[in-house]
């Protein structure tokens, strides 16, 4: 295993482990987010290549310990698809956006899932 992949699976991981400790709701969040966020990622990079969906799965599946490895995996994979100051640059983003669901107060969790729940 060459370098490049040692640092790519370690921010996967690195990710998947931090996400999990979210509780259900902010995970549910941040996965939404983050499947929409690489969607868009992917698009820009590659116009005419599907969206990547391995974010998408449910709270049991999560919590069933599977998720994780699913997650990991995802991460790696789009994480191979991009050039390296990207891949840096949305590491440090993701870890930015579990910071800020973690970090969320009650109240404005409240709202933003009031907000949802009207669409």
């Amino acid at each position: 295993m060459n370098a490049l992949n040692i640092l790519i699976e370690q921010m996967a991981a690195d990710i998947s482990s931090q996400a999990l400790r979210l509780d259900n709701v902010r995970l549910r969040l941040f996965l939404e987010w983050l499947n929409a966020h690489s969607s868009k990622v992917k698009a820009a990079n590659e116009p005419e290549a599907q969206s990547l969906q391995p974010f998408q799965m449910d709270i049991a599946f999560i919590r069933e310990g599977k998720m994780e490895e699913e997650l990991t995996a995802g991460l790696r994979t789009w994480f191979e698809s991009l050039p390296m100051k990207g891949m840096l640059g949305e590491y440090h983003l993701i870890l930015d956006e579990i910071a800020w669901w973690r970090d969320l107060d009650s109240r404005r969790l409240t709202m933003i899932l009031r907000s949802e729940a009207g669409k």
